[in-house]
């Protein structure tokens, strides 16, 4: 068993926890009761650790034929994993990507980073409308770029200046004139 072979209980393992055998003391009922799910070797080792029966009963339950390794396509196969595909082989992978078209970028790195500016102050703005901002919060949502952001721009600071005067409609503008300046 090694620590990156998965393990399962084995059928003997079911059927000594089904039938209460006696041979297996509490701690190694206890750890086997543990072993399920698709974990490897290791992560079983680090929880039996944890538990009285330690990792040598995890050992103990695998000499017992208890617990097993979960057989893999190559071992269920006869043959071993190759250590190196074939030039052939690499072909027929890349094969289905000659196909695929590269994505062009929509935005700049810079413009990435001013939306990540603007959209908390957008945010903020409009949540400070209350009800009234529902459909400009929507909006922002939607933006997907500070210029879709910035397009929103004078709706925000006109819903500002009537609903909560023009002092703030014009902070507003002023902490949006110096993210874009940045």
């Amino acid at each position: 068993m090694q620590p990156g072979d998965r393990i399962q209980k084995s059928a003997n393992g079911r059927a000594a926890l089904a039938g209460r055998s006696q041979e297996l003391t509490p701690a190694l009922r206890t750890l086997l009761l543990v072993i399920y799910g698709d974990k490897t070797a290791a992560e079983f080792s680090e929880v039996a650790s944890r538990l009285p029966a330690g990792r040598e009963g995890l050992q103990k339950l695998f000499d017992l034929g208890l617990i097993e390794v979960v057989p893999t396509l190559a071992t269920l196969s006869g043959r071993a994993t190759p250590a190196a595909a074939p030039a052939a082989d690499a072909q027929a992978l890349q094969a289905p990507l000659a196909e695929v078209t590269p994505t062009v970028a929509t935005h700049s790195i810079d413009e990435a980073a001013l939306q990540r500016l603007l959209y908390p102050e957008f945010v903020r703005a409009v949540a400070d409308l209350g009800l009234r901002g529902l459909m400009l919060q929507m909006k922002v949502e939607r933006a997907m770029s500070a210029e879709d952001l910035l397009a929103l721009r004078g709706q925000v600071e006109a819903a500002l200046g009537k609903a909560k005067g023009e002092e703030v409609r014009a902070e507003f503008a002023r902490r949006i004139d110096f993210l874009i300046d940045q």
